[in-house]
């Protein structure tokens, strides 16, 4: 499971910077995760897309390693540590900082989602997604 661990807030979005890790036993895939402010949670549908991001890479992070969101531009790749590890580098690529102002972080995933069909594929017009 993916925690929030660390938030580095800076005026300048090549400064600013989340870290998560994976806390739990078992590889996760980071695809289907997200990190968003309070906005997410007020119904201000404009300000949440703008205050969100959602990974969107399979990439598989194993226990105990890290993840760290850059708000600024660069490449999304692995690379070493200090400490002997990896972590996982991922960049937003926008030129304004966002966390430094956000009163609360939220991490959320998409625990499940079902495939929404038309009534003349199978007669079903209804589907499910549901964000834990």
């Amino acid at each position: 499971m993916l925690k929030i661990i660390d938030l580095h807030p800076s005026p300048s979005a090549q400064g600013e910077y989340v870290v998560l890790q994976n806390q739990g036993l078992t590889t996760v895939s980071l695809r289907g995760w997200a990190v968003c402010t309070d906005s997410y949670l007020s119904g201000d549908t404009a300000a949440a897309s703008r205050e969100m991001f959602v990974f969107t890479e399979d990439a598989p992070i194993k226990p105990y390693t890290r993840v760290v969101l850059f708000t600024g531009e660069g490449e999304a790749g692995w690379c070493g540590t200090v400490d002997g590890k990896q972590a996982y580098l991922v960049y937003w690529n926008r030129t304004t900082p966002v966390w430094s102002s956000a009163e609360h972080l939220h991490l959320i995933h998409v625990a499940a989602s079902r495939r929404v069909v038309q009534p003349e594929d199978r007669g079903l017009a209804v589907g499910y997604a549901g964000i834990v």
